[in-house]
């Protein structure tokens, strides 16, 4: 079962928190991935594309954020094995020799 840790909610706690579990493949941890993608998630939802001040401009590449969120949910599905890793739903009929 998995250990609850609070995750972080300013920017440098969730950009340390990726940073932290950005090496889930090399761990072979599905728990780093999972955090990973929790982390980078809120980071995505916090950070804006671009930004600017006074005449200087800043752009971030959530596109790199977003590929390695896909990688990391690649990496559960194909890892995980506590089957938690989503909610199914079988619907029972004739063609499955379903009988009453």
């Amino acid at each position: 079962m998995l250990e609850y840790t609070p995750m972080s909610n300013t920017l440098d706690e969730i950009l340390n928190d990726c940073l932290d579990n950005a090496d889930f493949e090399e761990q072979n941890s599905v728990v780093k991935a999972k955090r990973f993608v929790t982390a980078a998630t809120k980071y995505l939802l916090l950070t804006p594309a671009q930004q600017s001040t006074e005449g200087t401009s800043l752009t971030m590449s959530v596109h790199q954020i977003e590929n390695l969120l896909v990688r990391a949910r690649d990496y559960i599905q194909a890892k995980d094995t506590s089957g938690n890793t989503g909610v199914g739903t079988r619907f029972l009929s004739g063609r499955n020799d379903f009988r009453w």
